[in-house]
């Protein structure tokens, strides 16, 4: 029987002609414009500087997790993210190997990236060199790699680093197939067909997640050195983020099994997938960041810092182009009446199915707009979904919401909510629904079974269509509701 081999090695290829309709996601980089318009001022703030280390260390501990360079428990990562990079912070139980050997690795993913923001405060163009600078950094503390002898075992050997590789480094899986990399004599010539492409890319206009999925793909597909391509890999789609104003790409070991199945996605032709993961860790890190501002507030401890923050807001507000501002409102209020409509709609069908088991049984809408007393409602499931998904939830800018109500033998309830995201004047809003169930006893009311719904939220901004918007809302609402009916019907 003939060896199968999943992935056979060809020429790289260019992104499709077809690339702007079929790979562009206009959430991401709506989002990625309005923290573009923002960052300048957020950068100043310490809150900001802080987050943006952790950012740093974070990309550091887990691109050689997810690698297997080693392990590292969560609880030492923690540690590590927060107090800094020192191997007298963790235990030898926590690693898998002895703690300073770790560490030093780590510190050696620390200094890539740190020269990555050189790099871009330099202005400088990605060359081949460049590359090999990349990788010499990024191994200098693992000197070892696993590779078969003559007998098939798998045997240390010294690892040749920031030079191409001279032997084929074929991955072999355990059903006996082959995923084949570009051989040794064409790593040069497919390097600079790399770079030239890429060149074009950022002559083209092309949008940095596009650029960036492409870049890591097509540099993973060559597999120049002998190893630590998939760090490399990471540095130069972080590279491509950080050239447009974006924030680092931080995969971390949670979003392996995705990354794997992005990556497996692009072998097979589908950029798309890898597109839209990378944007999906992108936004998470801007929500992260434009809520800083809140946070900077909350952290302040003199009574002048407060004052000074205080005052820029007035300032902000009153620069702020009020008209755009109202804009985003009325996409809100838009969205609003629509998961009414299809809420109301659903109660509806619900109300007739169950009633038909108990005439007590019902199940109907109920809403609370913004700025009314009503609206005001659900503050605490509002704010705990909002932490959940790790951004704050500015309830003072917009807060309405839309409940899918149903009454068997206990009350459930499906919640949609409308709000702002980070600071007042951030002009991102964000949406969020979440299940759960309330009882009565004693005249108290329980809430459990409670869970956001949806694996992160739906966010738009003053930047966007309408129209846009209002498409992109209506599939997430149908897909959270879903969810949340499934939910409740376990709960029955």
């Amino acid at each position: 029987m003939s060896e199968f081999v999943p992935f056979k090695w060809s020429h790289i290829v260019d992104l499709p002609s077809d690339w702007s309709s079929t790979l562009r996601n206009s959430q991401t980089e709506a989002l990625a414009d309005t923290w573009n318009e923002q960052q300048d001022e957020l950068r100043e703030r310490g809150s900001y500087k802080f987050f943006l280390e952790k950012l740093k260390r974070q990309w550091s501990i887990e691109t050689g997790v997810i690698e297997g360079a080693y392990a590292i428990s969560e609880g030492a990562t923690r540690t590590l993210i927060e107090k800094g990079l020192d191997a007298a912070l963790i235990s030898h139980g926590e690693t898998s190997e002895d703690p300073i050997s770790v560490v030093s690795k780590i510190q050696d993913h620390h200094r890539a990236i740190e020269g990555l923001y050189d790099f871009v405060s330099g202005n400088r163009d990605l060359t081949l060199f460049y590359i090999k600078e990349l990788h010499s950094v990024l191994m200098n503390n693992q000197r070892t790699y696993l590779g078969r002898d003559q007998f098939g075992n798998m045997q240390p050997r010294e690892l040749p680093i920031g030079v191409w590789k001279s032997l084929p480094n074929d991955v072999e899986h355990p059903d006996g197939g082959r995923f084949e990399f570009c051989p040794p004599e064409h790593v040069q010539s497919e390097m600079e067909s790399l770079l030239m492409m890429h060149n074009q890319h950022i002559a083209d206009g092309v949008p940095a997640d596009v650029q960036a999925a492409w870049l890591h793909h097509r540099f993973a597909v060559i597999h120049p050195f002998t190893d630590g391509n998939g760090r490399v890999a990471r540095c130069l789609a972080t590279l491509v983020l950080l050239k447009a104003h974006w924030l680092p790409l931080v995969i971390t070991r949670t979003d392996r099994s995705d990354y794997i199945a992005a990556l497996r996605a692009a072998d097979a032709g589908d950029l798309k997938c890898l597109v839209d993961f990378i944007g999906t860790l992108q936004r998470k890190a801007i929500r992260e960041a434009i809520s800083l501002g809140e946070q900077a507030t909350e952290e302040a401890q003199a009574f002048e810092s407060i004052l000074s923050a205080v005052t820029q807001k007035f300032s902000q507000r009153r620069r702020a182009d009020q008209e755009l501002r109202n804009q985003a409102r009325s996409i809100a209020d838009s969205l609003f009446q629509s998961a009414n409509t299809s809420i109301a709609s659903k109660a509806g069908a619900i109300a007739t199915a169950i009633k038909a088991e108990n005439r007590l049984f019902n199940a109907y809408l109920t809403s609370g707009e913004n700025e009314s007393n009503k609206g005001k409602y659900y503050y605490k499931q509002i704010v705990e979904a909002a932490r959940h998904y790790q951004y704050f939830a500015n309830l003072n800018v917009y807060h309405a919401w839309s409940s899918l109500v149903i009454v068997t033998n206990r009350r459930a309830e499906i919640l949609v909510s409308i709000h702002g995201i980070g600071g007042a004047e951030s002009g991102v809003f964000g949406c969020t629904a979440m299940f759960f169930t309330k009882d009565t006893e004693d005249e108290q009311t329980q809430i459990s079974d409670y869970e956001p719904l949806g694996p992160e939220p739906f966010e738009f901004s003053y930047t966007e269509n309408g129209s846009d918007v209002q498409r992109r809302f209506t599939r997430w609402l149908d897909s959270v509701i879903l969810k949340g009916l499934q939910k409740w019907q376990a709960t029955i």
